[in-house]
């Protein structure tokens, strides 16, 4: 039997920030989000005590967080079991990146007042 391979996106927040500092896309076999977080943490930690992650950790100033991890990330994939592919995106180096919530069955082609209302503002 295969494995299921799933891919999460990590949205790295910084506290008091509105924007996401880095995006990190993984591909991988974990059964849920939940489960991935736990085995990178996991992992993680137990691999800052290794020399090359004593050498991460002092690249990062002494604080390996996410951004760190998705620099880190085609070596780590290399070793956290189960991890394929580890790709990332910073919003403030790579552009603007802004997000909006919506309500997947939105009706976009309605005939209704909101269709109504945008056409007069465009008319």
């Amino acid at each position: 039997m295969s494995q299921k391979i799933s891919k999460t996106i990590i949205v790295a927040m910084s506290f008091g920030e509105l924007e996401p500092t880095a995006m990190i896309t993984i591909t991988h076999t974990y059964a849920s989000p939940a489960e991935l977080l736990e085995h990178i943490r996991a992992y993680v930690c137990e691999w800052g005590q290794t020399d090359e992650g004593q050498q991460a950790k002092g690249e990062a100033c002494d604080d390996f967080n996410w951004g760190d991890f998705a620099e880190w990330g085609a070596i780590l994939r290399e070793k956290i079991p189960g991890l394929l592919e580890v790709t990332w995106f910073y919003p403030d180096t790579n552009g603007c990146l802004t997000a909006a919530v919506v309500d997947h069955d939105e009706r976009l082609m309605s005939t209704g007042p909101q269709a109504e209302m945008l056409a007069s503002r465009n008319a």
